[in-house]
């Protein structure tokens, strides 16, 4: 690592860090972040612990693993405007031309309660190169079939990597910046997933309609393939011990190569993987502060991104008689304002909020402040939902769309919200919270065989009226956390694993 910069030209995180370092080394008082409040966590006397990296560093490292969770859902979805397309190429018809769209969302939903514990022992760096490297294959593989076999085969192979790519996001996160910092910093990692899907479908139709469905595929493949270069320069490993033991007896500061290419170096000593990591995620299930939040999740995020991400070609093209392009820029455009305005509104706001409501509480930071946001998107979510159902085939294409957008909207800041509740909750497991974050949104895989079946049946507006009222009712064990949660977390107890973390 270089030598300490004047603290004058740092940014706010180095200045803590830095005071932390001189502070704790000499006196082993607390440090404290600009307001007076303590840091949490406090960080060590090592420059080559992530708290203590220097700005640039760690927005670098947490734009990479943001695009890494952004090339998910645009893997996933960049060729679902092309699904006629798609469809007429391989001899099916369009919703059974959906269904490799979710080969993909399953894979990635359950890959990562295999790729987490790896990262837990072996580091964030290299299985996630692993898993960019998968998807790189397995995009290339869908663009290369000629069978629907063989593209649900490689669609799964395809979300079996992205999996391992979103599945390190949230931990390096946790491992990078402080409490008072991860409602920002979760929102701006919470946009690139949001969004995957969103800008996937601005130039997926077009690129279909212009050089077929193929190239949907491979385009994935191809823009997947750069951050795998720049992660091999710029994404050093984030894993670190905080184990008091270690810290005590530990003497060597790795640098800056070493972060990047000491395998073994990086890994937390005497640490071996055990079959029983492998269920760390679901032991996070027994705690309402977790389990609440996902299924609100869950239904948030099949509802608001993947109902309109594989309905809106057939939908479209049947009420408007859209192209693929056309279909495509409609959803994009939609999504991606909705989801823009949203953070806008939530991330920064969540750290404002947590900030003022400390220093009331004689300066402790309860999770739940974290929450206070959330009944926003109970309100602009559903609101969204009954807005498509209600227009959708009665008015123009327009105002359908207005609702995915104010769906959307309210879908970025409950997703800010409750990523920096669970994470503040419970830090030390976030990768295992993160894991089923992404098993919530594999789950979402049902909702091409209902919606517009359903639809069919009682009509757009009903359907459309059921998944709001679904997501509402969701919301409220939810809204009772804002109130109960520290009762229950204190009555659950504590997680006995990662405390080293």
């Amino acid at each position: 690592m270089q030598d300490k910069p004047d603290s004058s030209s740092l940014a706010d995180s180095e200045k803590h860090a830095v005071e932390i370092q001189e502070t704790t080394a000499s006196t082993g008082s607390l440090a404290l972040d600009r307001h007076g409040l303590p840091l949490v966590p406090q960080p060590t006397r090592f420059e080559d612990d992530p708290l203590n990296w220097p700005s640039w560093m760690k927005w670098a490292v947490l734009i990479q693993v943001g695009f890494f969770a952004f090339l998910g859902p645009f893997n996933s979805a960049v060729v679902n405007p092309s699904l006629v397309l798609l469809a007429d190429g391989l001899g099916v018809d369009s919703t059974t031309a959906s269904y490799t769209t979710t080969c993909a969302i399953i894979a990635g939903g359950l890959t990562p309660f295999i790729f987490t514990p790896l990262t837990n022992i072996y580091g964030r760096r290299p299985v996630t190169l692993f898993a960019i490297l998968m998807t790189i294959a397995g995009g290339i593989g869908s663009g290369a079939s000629t069978s629907y076999a063989g593209v649900a085969v490689t669609r799964a192979l395809n979300g079996a990597g992205f999996g391992g790519m979103m599945s390190v996001g949230t931990s390096c996160v946790s491992d990078m910046f402080f409490l008072h910092e991860r409602g920002e910093k979760t929102g701006i990692y919470v946009i690139f997933v949001t969004n995957g899907a969103h800008v996937a479908a601005l130039f997926g139709g077009f690129l279909g309609a212009a050089k077929g469905w193929k190239w949907d595929f491979y385009i994935g493949a191809i823009i997947t393939s750069f951050p795998f270069v720049i992660a091999l320069f710029l994404f050093p490993e984030t894993l670190f011990s905080r184990d008091e033991e270690f810290l005590t007896a530990r003497t060597h500061e790795r640098s800056y190569l070493e972060m990047l290419f000491n395998f073994k170096g990086n890994m937390i000593p005497n640490r071996q993987l055990r079959l029983s990591h492998f269920t760390h995620s679901f032991a996070m299930l027994k705690y309402p502060s977790v389990t609440l939040p996902f299924i609100y999740y869950t239904l948030s995020w099949t509802f608001i991104n993947i109902l309109p991400a594989v309905t809106l070609a057939t939908i479209y093209h049947k009420f408007y008689k859209m192209g693929a392009g056309s279909i495509g820029a409609c959803l994009g455009i939609s999504l991606t304002i909705g989801s823009v305005l949203g953070e806008l509104c939530a991330g920064r706001l969540s750290d404002v909020i947590m900030y003022r409501m400390a220093k009331r509480h004689d300066g402790v930071r309860k999770p739940e402040y974290r929450l206070y946001l959330s009944p926003l998107s109970a309100f602009f979510m559903p609101v969204g939902i009954i807005i498509f159902g209600a227009t959708v085939g009665r008015t123009g294409f327009i105002p359908p769309l207005v609702g995915l957008s104010i769906g959307v909207f309210g879908l970025q800041i409950g997703s800010t919200c409750l990523y920096a509740y669970i994470s503040d909750c419970y830090r030390p497991q976030t990768p295992e919270t993160g894991v089923l974050f992404n098993l919530g949104r594999g789950l979402s895989f049902f909702i091409p065989f209902v919606a517009t079946r359903l639809a069919n049946e009682i009509s757009y507006l009903w359907a459309w009226f059921t998944f709001a009222a679904i997501l509402f009712a969701a919301y409220l064990p939810v809204a009772a956390l804002i109130w109960r949660g520290e009762r229950w977390r204190i009555a659950a107890g504590t997680p006995t694993f990662h405390r080293y973390m």
